[in-house]
């Protein structure tokens, strides 16, 4: 199974990363819950958010799945939080020639290095490329905190230029060359191991390595895959194809081209291998598991044909990131399905294992039982020589002789012939007061069919072999086997013993051994009895005790990934469906609340608001007449969502249409956020009080003919409509704002002035008349260079002579008597004099007002630019056209029996419209929290009865169950646009048991008083 992303795959995602995420915030960081090694960097913009899932040396890929991540950070996270969170990504780009992805923050304040190698990292570098945290340390690198990260420079960052990818003319010499390198180094290898006394074998370099390693760019998979095309085994010597450089040659060059039609083409498409899963069963398990993910990419993979039926291709239009996100994706998601799969098997095996070991007990003590049932009767059989040995033995022992002296005699009669002795086994058990002795067998009747055979195939050999002597030599020869195989059945069962060894006690008639022999029969099979009935037992609780462990790991939190659903537009605000189907929503904030009316909100449609300023609107697309049903159920929403709910005030809201309503005051200025004014007072319709009961249900969205897979098309269409007009709307007032900020306006006029200052001819009756040499000598030279070349001296003289009454006979004068003095000698004097500081005091001076004049212009100039902007947000050009009739077909309250469920959405919204849906409680002011309430839905949803053949609309069904127990209480609080509350639960006795133990007390009271 492929779990890391090749170079052609970075390649590929890099390029569509750099298109994708490029000027998105980074609005957080998580790791991601069971891995320590992954991370989930989640980008947004306005109405658009992205999800990008980042393994450390393994694999990145945009996700429109969910990943869990655990409640706390870890040290890494923390710190990368701390740099980065909010910063803005200004480029991604990818290292040249390497596996390096490094995104830049905040134009090169911060930069993320992501490696995609075995000892790959995740670092976090200053502005100065300086390393401020690592993911792991690893020694290969040698990389440290502090250090400087020399894979790349800011010239990555400064060329826009696509990176150039070279190509290479395969001609037939260069595959010869690379043939014959390897066939020299293959020689002085051997070469080698001759010498030495080690013996090792050589490893054969395959013709699919050397490509890769003169080639490393094409790609290990991609030249497989055209490898096997040609029909060529990848592991396959490469010197065998010396003399075929041709072929090589055309291959590589067809790769080559592959390879680059495949970066350059805009348009692609990805491949997923799937390889069917061994341990699948239809009736247990989903079809989904019935092949397994085994490889992706960017080309059509060649399966041969003896394949197809282990394996199936899958192909997936779109950006290749999005066959990446579904492989690894799927696979997670699965990963506790397989998981079980291999348990239940596991579990099977060790099931028939127990069973055949108990089969083996078994088989024993039945065995037991046979021979000694067996030993019984031949005792009986022979109970005269049993006797007779007997009797031998025991007068030895009354003669008082000793035990080895007993067999020494026994031994020499056995060797006389004695047929009584030859039956005494020696040793003897006379500790024991018993013997050993051999019994004759019955021959069975099995093996008197089995001698009976031998002696027809043997008489038919020998009449075959007289009949057919003019047969040729084989069947000679397979006559001959067949005799030399009878012959050594015969030697074999003649070898086979034809006794049974008995042991004897001396101290018991034969008949009491044979009895005592059926005594033990007896126990054994009672035995058997006992342990066949404790080992069915034994074999139950193994089972049971299997079943309950492969259920509690299926009832482990483990959560599947879910798909990622793009979200209406209403959901971010609080919203509801009415009973007659319109839709009512309600800002978060008085921000919100200003959104909604410049983007959706038409003349026809509803203003409803309160005395506590709660303002709801009520779409109206149909510019039909508004349902009192609707308008008591958006007044109770108001009344809710406002501060009556924790008062518990029953009051009454006011309506009006949108066309009554202006974000404008009488001076044609807009109004603060959430503030509005009526135009005509009179036009208000009041409603009667609200009662404050509120509701939590679950809407179920199905697919329907006019929506597509994971996508909604009109709410994808607002999404980019907004944007447009956003980025509309930001060209036109960054068109009027001029190119330099406020500061650099600022820094630039000081030097103005100062020019301006330097003209010292204005100071002069004449402008040549009091000349100083060095002017003199620029008189021919241009106007500019004039200015520029203006003393330090004269100007200070300026400066100190401008704006003083009274003083311009006194600098004529100045001017005539200090006409011959030099630069140098008229600074020197004004330094020892102090006039220079003085000069440069008030020059300060006069800077640090004009600094405060000017940015006091710019603020001024912002603020109305500010103001044009709210103007134009309010404007009939700002709103965003939707079409709600899609999402009505889309969101059902109950399923019926054909509808395929894409998701489950929750909604808050007053009781009296929900009372079409299938799961609903009702809400009230209370004092319960809102976390343990939200538990006690979800706990009570999940407990109620279920229809397992989904037939009944009125009960439960599996799949309803499926999709709420995905749902976890942080996702329903949200929701709640009140304060604490009260839950009002079916079939639940908290109110009865209050009212009971308030009577029994009460009881108890009067009792005491009689």
């Amino acid at each position: 199974m492929k779990q890391r992303i090749s170079g052609l795959d970075l390649k590929l995602l890099a390029k569509e990363l750099r298109e994708s995420l490029e000027s998105y915030r980074l609005t957080n960081i998580y790791n991601v819950a069971d891995s320590s090694k992954q991370f989930l960097l989640k980008f947004g913009k306005p109405d658009s958010k992205l999800n990008v899932v980042v393994d450390s040396g393994s694999k990145i890929h945009i996700t429109t799945f969910t990943r869990h991540t655990p409640e706390a950070p870890s040290g890494f996270v923390s710190k990368l939080r701390k740099h980065l969170k909010s910063k803005r990504l200004t480029a991604l780009r990818q290292v040249p020639n390497d596996r390096i992805l490094v995104f830049q923050f905040a134009d090169g304040l911060y930069y993320l290095v992501l490696e995609f190698f075995s000892a790959g990292n995740v670092m976090l570098l200053d502005e100065d490329q300086r390393i401020l945290s690592l993911q792991r340390i690893v020694s290969e690198h040698e990389n440290k905190v502090g250090e400087k990260y020399e894979m790349f420079d800011r010239s990555l960052f400064d060329s826009e230029v696509a990176e150039d990818i070279a190509t290479t003319e395969f001609s037939t010499a260069l595959i010869s060359s690379w043939l014959k390198t390897v066939e020299e180094e293959q020689t002085i290898a051997s070469g080698i191991t001759a010498a030495s006394s080690e013996k090792k074998k050589r490893k054969k370099v395959s013709i699919h390595k050397l490509l890769l390693r003169k080639e490393p760019q094409l790609s290990s998979d991609l030249l497989s895959n055209n490898l096997k095309k040609a029909g060529i085994e990848p592991s396959t010597r490469c010197l065998e194809f010396l003399g075929k450089e041709q072929d090589i040659s055309s291959l590589l060059t067809e790769t080559q081209d592959e390879y680059l039609q495949l970066i350059e083409d805009k348009e692609r498409c990805g491949y997923i291998v799937a390889q069917k899963n061994v341990n699948f069963d239809p009736e247990k398990h989903d079809k989904e598991l019935e092949f397994i993910y085994e490889n992706f990419h960017p080309f059509k993979p060649f399966i041969e044909g003896k394949d197809l039926d282990k394996y199936r291709v899958i192909e997936i239009t779109g950006e290749y990131n999005r066959t990446v996100d579904t492989f690894f994706s799927t696979i997670e998601s699965n990963k506790l399905a397989l998981k079980i799969q291999g348990q239940e098997a596991q579990a099977q095996k060790r099931i028939k294992d127990a069973r055949s070991e108990n089969e083996k007990k078994i088989k024993a003590l039945v065995d037991i039982q046979s021979s000694n049932e067996h030993k019984a009767e031949l005792i009986i059989n022979n109970a005269e020589s049993v006797e007779q040995a007997k009797a031998a033995v025991q007068n030895l022992i009354d003669q008082q002789t000793d035990w080895s002296t007993i067999e020494k005699l026994i031994q020499s009669e056995q060797k006389k012939g004695n047929k009584i002795a030859e039956m005494i086994e020696v040793p003897l058990m006379l500790k024991k007061n018993k013997i050993n002795v051999k019994l004759p067998l019955e021959s069975t009747p099995e093996e008197s069919t089995v001698y009976k055979d031998d002696e027809e195939s043997s008489d038919s050999s020998d009449s075959s072999d007289s009949s057919d002597s003019s047969d040729s030599s084989d069947s000679d020869l397979d006559l001959h086997e067949n005799n030399q195989k009878l012959k050594s059945r015969r030697k074999k069962k003649s070898t086979t013993p034809k006794t049974a060894t008995v042991t004897i006690d001396l101290a018991l008639s034969a008949y009491a051994n044979a009895s005592q022999y059926f005594n033990v029969k007896k126990t054994g099979a009672e035995k058997q009895k006992k342990v066949e009935k404790n080992l069915e037992k034994a074999m139950k609780n193994i089972e049971v005790k299997i079943d309950q462990q492969l259920k509690k790991k299926m009832k482990e939190t483990h959560k599947t990934l879910k798909k990622i659903r793009n979200p209406y537009f209403f959901e971010k605000y609080n919203w509801f469906i009415s009973s007659e189907g319109f839709l009512v929503l309600h800002g978060k904030s008085p921000l919100e609340t200003d959104q909604i009316y410049s983007r959706y909100i038409e003349d026809k449609d509803v203003f409803m608001s309160n005395s506590f300023d709660t303002h709801v609107w009520i779409k109206n697309p149909d510019n039909t007449e508004i349902p009192p049903n609707t308008l008591m159920q958006a007044g109770v929403f108001c009344m809710s969502t406002s501060t009556a709910w924790s008062k518990k005030v029953s009051s009454s809201a006011w309506w009006c249409y949108a066309s009554n309503v202006s974000k404008f005051d009488d001076h044609d200025g807009v109004l603060p956020n959430g503030v509005y004014r009526i135009k005509n007072e009179q036009e208000k319709n009041q409603l009667s009080p609200s009662q404050l009961v509120m509701g939590l249900a679950f809407l179920w969205k199905v697919k329907s003919e006019e929506s597509i897979d994971d996508e909604d098309g009109d709410l994808t269409s607002v999404h980019e409509h907004d944007n447009t007009q956003n980025s509309v709307k930001k060209a036109s007032i960054e068109e009027q704002v001029p190119s330099n900020n406020g500061k650099e306006n600022i820094s630039s006029l000081p030097e103005i002035d100062a020019e301006n200052a330097n003209d010292f001819s204005k100071l002069t009756p004449n402008g040549t008349e009091f000349a100083s040499p060095a002017n003199e000598e620029m008189d021919n030279a241009s106007d500019d260079e004039e200015d520029n070349m203006k003393s330090v001296a004269t100007t200070a003289i300026s400066k100190m002579s401008r704006g003083v009454r009274g003083k311009k006979g006194k600098l004529k004068k100045m001017q005539r008597k200090y006409a011959d003095q030099d630069e140098e000698e008229r600074l020197m004097r004004l330094d020892a004099l102090g006039t220079l500081k003085g000069i440069e005091r008030q020059e300060e001076k006069i800077r640090a007002e004009t600094l405060k004049q000017e940015e006091r212009d710019y603020k001024k100039k912002q603020r109305e630019k500010q103001m044009q902007k709210q103007v134009l947000q309010f404007s009939s050009n700002e709103k965003v056209h939707v079409n709600y009739h899609d999402f009505k077909c889309e969101l059902k309250p109950s399923l019926a029996s054909g509808d395929e469920v894409v998701d489950v959405i929750p909604v808050f919204a007053p009781w009296s419209a929900l009372l079409k849906y299938k799961y609903k409680v009702k809400i009230q002011p209370g004092s319960a929290k809102k976390t343990k309430s939200m538990t006690e839905v979800l706990r009570y949803f999940m407990s109620r009865n279920m229809d397992n053949d989904s037939v009944d609309k009125e009960m439960d069904w599996p799949s309803e169950h499926k999709f709420i127990k995905a749902i976890n209480e942080s996702d329903l609080i949200p929701l709640l646009c009140v304060d604490k509350l009260n839950l009002s639960l079916p079939n639940s006795n908290k109110t009865n048991t209050k009212g009971a133990s308030g009577k029994q007390k009460s009881a108890k009271k009067s009792k005491k008083r009689k």
